[in-house]
């Protein structure tokens, strides 16, 4: 059974000047802990002992230590370059994306009024019963709510065709879907996977990732992408509809 309203929530992450400010102190902290060794060396050398200066092998050993702490900084600095590069071609090749749809688990569903919307659930081990709800995206009030029967394991496709439970045609636009699944008698809670348009590319300095910023207001790394373009019917889908119902 679907609920009839749905609670909404959103996240966040870094802005790039926050993202540039974090690397600035990262690097500020880095100089500061080479610059402490040195005046640390400095002092010993000006304060040590005449009558017992330090010895030539204690001396070396030093300058080994810094010297090693050197090529470090120095490898440290040369990997955040790469870093920087490798971010920058990703977000290039990320801009490829941008006005194309891709397939992931977003918790949203467009409808242009006309075009069956395409739905995919994932069910390991089938199910005797699959309940799909759409729900407005500002009230959270339930619009649809399309019921199918026994769903052998596998991906099962549904589409949606833009209309409402009263029959007219949903207003173009995004909106929500949540599911459940009946799997032995117990109702499982999901989120179907959904074809939702790429509108920017940006990157999170959180998970150090690619983010993919999609119509509905909704962002997901592109590690969630499961396929990119959108597929045309197909057989089983239309297959889907004929036995899916409202309910």
């Amino acid at each position: 059974m679907m609920n009839t309203d749905l609670s909404l929530a959103s996240t966040g992450t870094l802005t790039t000047a926050e993202y540039e400010e974090s690397q600035l102190l990262k690097s500020s902290e880095d100089e500061l802990d080479r610059n402490a060794f040195l005046q640390l060396l400095t002092t010993q050398l000006q304060n040590q002992n005449p009558l017992d200066p330090m010895k030539n092998e204690a001396f070396v050993a030093q300058l080994a230590q810094f010297s090693q702490l050197e090529g470090i900084t120095n490898m440290s600095t040369s990997l955040a370059d790469v870093a920087d590069v490798m971010r920058s071609d990703r977000i290039m090749a990320g801009a490829n994306l941008v006005g194309k749809s891709v397939l992931a688990q977003t918790g949203r569903i467009a409808t242009d009024g006309s075009t069956p919307s395409k739905i995919e659930v994932s069910l390991p081990y089938g199910a005797e019963q699959v309940d799909l709800g759409i729900y407005d995206a500002d009230s959270g009030a339930l619009m649809r709510s399309i019921v199918s029967g026994p769903q052998t394991s596998g991906i099962a496709s549904f589409n949606w065709d833009g209309r409402i439970a009263d029959g007219s045609v949903a207003p173009a636009g995004t909106y929500i879907i949540r599911g459940i699944a009946t799997v032995n008698g117990s109702a499982q809670e999901f989120v179907p996977s959904t074809f939702t348009q790429v509108e920017t590319v940006s990157w999170d300095a959180q998970t150090a990732d690619l983010k993919l910023n999609l119509s509905g207001n909704v962002s997901i790394p592109i590690s969630q992408v499961y396929r990119i373009g959108d597929d045309s019917m197909n057989a089983n889908a239309k297959s889907q509809i004929d036995q899916a119902g409202d309910k």
